[in-house]
């Protein structure tokens, strides 16, 4: 994928290299979610996990066989109704780690994802001692007020090839100023027109830690990561750290293209 830019470093047109065949048959393969995206009266989620886990490396295509049918059909209304969406990410840095990446819109919704037979190839992954280790962290977008933190626009079909989780720690009297810098960050990073290549962002709240929140943010590639803090709605964010209402940082970087 190609973004063309003026000399200003305005966006004026993107485009691929490959054959178009190819592109819309990687297109059409990608594990990236549409059909279970919520509604827009469906503007928070009561519910969500980052699920990062370690797999034991002569277990990955088992591991990836049995993440396939319950992604997939957690994101199947007719299968799990509540599951609001349901991404498998792969670590940059370590192709052994992985992160899960579930929204549902409530605990009620979660418990039943559980009862399935499609979380059940992953529990039964699990049991069969393919997992180094695990660690799960309750996220929700529902203390946000506003309605604005997690993306309810369709995402397109395509595969992203440059996407973090970002953990912020923000200082307990800066909170409000942040949620104001993040508000403008995070809803004009939806808007093709300010920033073309961002195909996701969502914040995320940590359910046991206030003043924590989470960064989801997915890019069609590097390039469109980098151009994303070009922008004037990212500077809103950096400005913010800038101002020291950031306590502490940490950012993974993950993608799905890694993902067959």
């Amino acid at each position: 994928l190609v973004y063309e830019l003026d000399e200003e470093l305005k966006f004026l047109r993107k485009y691929y290299l490959m054959d178009p065949d190819e592109v819309a048959a990687k297109m059409a393969a990608v594990a990236a979610q549409g059909s279970a995206m919520p509604t827009a009266s469906t503007a928070t989620i009561q519910s969500g996990v980052f699920v990062t886990v370690e797999i034991k490396p002569d277990r990955i295509d088992d591991f990836l066989k049995a993440m396939m049918v319950d992604v997939t059909n957690s994101r199947e209304k007719s299968l799990d109704p509540g599951c609001l969406r349901f991404d498998l990410l792969r670590d940059r840095d370590d192709p052994n780690k992985f992160v899960f990446y579930e929204a549902y819109i409530d605990d009620a919704a979660a418990a039943f994802h559980k009862t399935t037979d499609h979380y059940k190839s992953w529990a039964e992954f699990k049991s069969s001692g393919g997992v180094v280790s695990q660690a799960v962290t309750k996220v929700d977008t529902s203390s946000i007020p506003g309605g604005w933190a997690f993306q309810t626009q369709v995402s397109d079909r395509i595969l992203v090839m440059s996407a973090v989780v970002v953990t912020v720690e923000i200082k307990p009297e800066r909170i409000d100023d942040f949620l104001r810098a993040m508000e403008d960050d995070v809803t004009k990073s939806r808007n093709k027109s300010l920033d073309p290549g961002c195909v996701r962002f969502d914040l995320l709240r940590d359910r046991e830690d206030p003043n924590k929140f989470y960064f989801y943010e997915a890019y069609t590639d590097d390039v469109a990561a980098a151009f994303h803090k070009t922008t004037s709605h990212y500077k809103s964010w950096a400005d913010f750290k800038a101002s020291g209402g950031v306590t502490s940082q940490a950012v993974v970087k993950v993608a799905t293209d890694s993902i067959p």
